[in-house]
């Protein structure tokens, strides 16, 4: 786990996630239906804290999932997301090779 406060942790992942998924600050705020893109800026330097509807959007926007913006470990990041898109089938041998 992390000692970096919640609210730096999920700012610092908002810019991570953006980055990764190759967008400007105008062009992600445009995708996830934010009208002003400085809002944006505010959320990814810990100004401005997001409503998790708009934080849903963003994780969308940058193709990944609310899970992996908000998980404690950095390392678990990718993997949380891959859990989460995952379809039924492979949950259950992922869930049956835990036992």
């Amino acid at each position: 786990m992390t000692s970096e406060p919640l609210d730096t942790l999920v700012a610092r992942r908002l810019k991570e996630a953006r980055i990764a998924a190759g967008m400007t600050v105008r062009e992600a705020a445009a995708a996830a239906g934010i009208p002003d893109h400085s809002l944006l800026v505010r959320y990814e330097n810990s100004v401005a804290r997001p409503p998790l509807e708009r934080l849903h959007a963003l994780a969308t926007a940058y193709d990944t999932t609310l899970a992996a913006l908000v998980t404690e470990r950095d390392e678990v990041v990718k993997l949380i997301a891959a859990i989460e898109r995952a379809d039924t089938q492979t949950l259950n041998r992922l869930l049956a090779a835990l036992h």
